[in-house]
């Protein structure tokens, strides 16, 4: 009975899809990228948090024996290059339950994914062929392990809907690094709120007071959220909004710099260690703070960068593994020398390696170091002005690179080496976006000085690159634009669309694989400066001003203005989220925020 009802789903599945026309019409199988990419936005929105639901079958078993059930719950599910994706999932079968990162291929039927594994090995459960299709809210397929296999077939629920077999289980959260996984930004797993007040305690799950200035964003691995912090005796000063002052705040006081673990979900201080202690090298921006780097954390490590004061790498328990000093870092004007502002380019965690981009006055370089060991793998010279963008690692079917903003360098190079893969000279000359890999394109933006380009280039490019006309495409790139990018805010590529935020509040929305401009609007009050990049999740991008007013704002390629809320406290950090909260880091609080709890 089960059997004939699933043969009958695939074939109604795979008749009420495009490819069932296109054997008699050849033409009516093809869709232009922009159709394409919405499609691939649609699936990675549908599957990223959602549970696979249902029953699987295996070869010989009796008609009169009760189905098998399996669970799939996802956490990220996002494409990375051509027709490879990653899925973070967690498999539960029978006795088994373990939670992978799976890349794997999904093809196409029409308008329909499939899902496919050939020979694919899953760490701990043997090596699987599979062909599963995913059609308005269920799944159906069959699977098949060395000599036994079988059928499959569930719903798709989210852990929030109320339909069968649905949960309200969390799934893993994780936000390792600056703006997350992959820089991307984004978290589409849970629901977030649309209001909150700090005042009444509307959607305020708790509040943590933290010392010091500081413009690091939270980390989340687990249940562990970690900070960094600069502390001195007496109030630091801030000054805040739009000013173009370039001078360097006077102060030799002496500082703690310090690394902090929290409980995310309660908002307890775990601990707090001190990385060092002195008078800081390098002066500070009078808009900047020591501590402006954002760790990176994975589950057995938490690395935490000082510029000249170095790096730090910790164990969850707040352990010293080992530390790191790459002689002064000194990141200020290039056109002025004494103008000094502070180091803020972030570590980020792949694997086995710590990446390092170091663009300062001198000897600029990135460098690979050992995750365990701190030792040095490789370093690559950049012929590079001071920058303050963190480096974004983009995994592809053929190659793994990582991708570096820059004024005379913008660049990819090799994961494994550190060879330079492709390079573009020239765009703003003061770089602090970091690069967001999204759609088969990476999108880099930068701002100051005579260029404010936004580009779209090929996870493929090679060589030397040059930029097109406004707009249009080349070899390397999609499309890209000389004066439509952004100073400070990295880029969000969310859904089918590229959002990027001027300091003046100024929001414009691309779709991100024409990169036709559908709208240009202003999301602040045209006073306040804006220095955190947007975030989002649920349909909501977030936006936070440095006077810490959030604008939040309904994705899409219409503009809709949805609520504004205000921390009550300056914010310059770019907020996290994990598992339905979102984390802002304000001037002394760190605010958790989300819907109650059911």
């Amino acid at each position: 009975m089960y059997r004939s009802t699933l043969t009958g789903l695939i074939f109604a599945l795979l008749l009420s899809t495009p490819i069932a026309g296109a054997m008699q019409d050849p033409a009516a199988a093809k869709t232009d990228d922009a159709a394409r990419a919405r499609l691939e936005q649609d699936f990675a929105k549908t599957m990223s948090g959602a549970q696979l639901v249902g029953y699987f079958t295996r070869t010989g078993q009796p008609d009169d024996k009760p189905l098998n059930k399996d669970r799939y719950t996802l956490g990220v599910v996002e494409k990375v290059d051509g027709d490879i994706w990653r899925f973070d999932a967690r498999i539960q079968y029978g006795d088994n339950d373990v939670t992978v990162p799976l890349m794997l291929q999904v093809k196409w039927a029409g308008d329909t994914p499939v899902i496919t594994l050939t020979d694919f090995a899953v760490p701990g459960m043997g090596t699987f062929t599979a062909r599963v299709l995913v059609y308005r809210g269920e799944y159906a397929g069959t699977w098949s392990a060395g000599d036994h296999g079988g059928q499959m077939f569930g719903k798709v629920t989210r852990p929030d809907a109320k339909s069968d077999g649905a949960t309200t289980d969390e799934t893993s959260g994780n936000w390792p690094s600056f703006r997350g996984p992959g820089a991307r930004g984004y978290d589409d797993s849970h629901p977030l709120p649309d209001t909150f007040n700090v005042e009444t305690g509307t959607n305020i799950r708790w509040t943590t007071p933290i010392e010091g200035l500081a413009h690091s964003s939270p980390v989340i691995v687990g249940d562990h959220l970690y900070l960094t912090t600069a502390v001195k005796e007496g109030e630091d000063t801030l000054k805040v909004g739009l000013y173009g002052e370039i001078g360097s705040v006077q102060d030799d006081s002496k500082y703690q710099f310090k690394v902090l673990c929290v409980n995310r979900k309660t908002g307890d201080i775990l601990w707090t260690k001190t990385a060092w202690q002195g008078v800081p090298v390098i002066k500070r921006h009078p808009k900047g703070s020591h501590a402006a780097s954002t760790p990176a954390a994975d589950a057995s490590h938490v690395v935490a960068f000082f510029g000249t004061e170095g790096l730090y790498c910790y164990n969850p328990q707040g352990e010293l593994l080992w530390s790191k000093n790459f002689g002064t870092l000194d990141s200020g004007y290039y056109m002025v020398p004494d103008a000094q502002w502070g180091f803020a380019s972030s570590p980020v965690i792949y694997k086995d390696k710590v990446l390092v981009q170091c663009d300062v006055q001198g000897d600029s370089f990135l460098a690979a170091l050992n995750i365990d060991t701190g030792d040095e793998l490789w370093r690559t010279p950049r012929d590079e002005v001071p920058t303050w963008s963190t480096p974004t690692v983009a995994v592809g079917k053929d190659r793994t690179q990582v991708i570096c903003n820059g004024y005379k360098q913008i660049a990819g190079y090799d994961l494994n080496t550190g060879e330079q893969l492709w390079s573009l000279v020239g765009g703003g000359d003061i770089p602090v976006p970091t690069p967001v890999v999204a759609n088969g394109l990476i999108y880099i933006t930068n701002a100051h000085g005579r260029m404010a380009p936004i580009y779209a280039i090929r996870t493929s490019a090679k060589g030397e690159l040059e930029m097109p006309p406004d707009g249009l495409a080349n070899q390397h790139m999609a499309w890209a634009y000389a004066r439509r990018g952004a100073y400070m805010q990295s880029p969000l590529a969310y859904r089918d669309l590229l959002y990027l935020c001027t300091d003046a509040g100024i929001v414009s929305c691309f779709d991100a694989v024409s990169g036709e401009m559908l709208f240009r609007e202003r999301v602040g009050d045209g006073r306040s400066g804006f220095t955190a990049s947007a975030v989002a999740g649920d349909g909501k991008i977030y936006y936070t001003s440095e006077q810490g007013s959030i604008q939040i704002v309904k994705a899409g390629r219409e503009w809709e203005k949805l609520a504004t809320c205000d921390l009550g406290e300056t914010c310059m950090a770019t907020p996290a989220i994990s598992d339905g909260v979102i984390y802002f880091r304000a001037r002394s609080h760190l605010f958790a925020i989300g819907l109650p709890k059911e």
